[in-house]
């Protein structure tokens, strides 16, 4: 089918035309007025929170004086006597001593004469028991009298005793250590140059020498036994000790003997020393 343009050219025509005048109708000159209206201000609503946490803190010192007496009261009845507190004694030890040997006998005074002893005892006493062992090392020297002085070598005694101890009391209760003992045991005696009479024979002997007649070298044998010989004997004495803390003076007398040459050679060694505690 054929469509004819023309009619719709014309209408196209006649409605840009309409339109046209009615803008021209609404147009107005530079000189008008162009109404503006004021719109109301915009207020933004912003809420601002403040919030300040201040911590105060307020010390007050308070001064408390709190003053507590006390008082003990101990009340006895008359005649009750209150323990004091004792010190125990006791322990391994070891110490050091001197004094005077004292030749005893006359098998052993005639020719010999008092002289020096030394000695170093160590031992050990239990605690809380009475009974303890102990182990002397000592040595003697004695003086020489009569001709004796003039011919022979000086007399001497090295000795190690093996003893048992005895104390009392066992505690003490003074603060500084006090206590009696006995002491006894066994002895070995190596000595030399000691001259023993034999007051019902006369016999002289020195050594494993002897001799009788006294024309000859007054009584003494000719050749002259200086070597060292040997015997067991015992010993048994006592003593005080005090002391404090680790520290222990004693004074102390002891018999010492062995046989030699069917007679029995003697000394008594006084001694005072220390021993301390360990």
């Amino acid at each position: 089918m054929r469509i004819r343009t023309w009619p719709l050219v014309a209408g196209a025509l006649v409605v840009a035309s309409t339109a046209m005048a009615q803008t021209d109708s609404t147009r107005r000159t530079s000189t008008s007025r162009i109404p503006i209206s004021k719109e109301p201000a915009r207020v933004d609503t912003v809420t601002v929170v403040r919030t300040d946490t201040v911590t105060r803190t307020i010390t007050r010192r308070v001064h408390d004086t709190v003053r507590v007496t006390r008082v003990d009261t101990v009340k006895t009845a008359p005649g009750v006597l209150i323990p004091l507190r004792l010190r125990e004694i006791g322990g391994f030890y070891i110490g050091a001593s001197v004094g005077a040997a004292v030749p005893a006998g006359s098998e052993f005074t005639t020719w010999q004469g008092t002289g020096w002893h030394a000695e170093v005892p160590m031992g050990w006493d239990p605690l809380d028991f009475p009974a303890g062992v102990r182990v002397n090392f000592g040595y003697s020297q004695f003086g020489k009298r009569g001709v004796f002085d003039q011919f022979f070598t000086t007399p001497e005694i090295f000795q190690t005793d093996l003893n048992l101890k005895l104390r009392y009391p066992v505690e003490s209760p003074w603060m500084r250590r006090f206590q009696a003992y006995v002491i006894g045991g066994a002895t070995y005696n190596a000595f030399r140059s000691i001259a023993q009479l034999n007051q019902s024979t006369g016999i002289v002997t020195i050594g494993d020498s002897s001799g009788t007649s006294p024309d000859v070298n007054f009584g003494f044998p000719s050749t002259i036994d200086n070597s060292w010989h040997g015997a067991w004997g015992w010993n048994a004495g006592g003593g005080v000790q005090m002391g404090w803390k680790r520290v222990n003076a004693f004074i102390e007398s002891r018999y010492i003997g062995f046989s030699r040459n069917n007679a029995t050679l003697s000394q008594v060694p006084i001694i005072v020393g220390a021993s301390s505690w360990f």
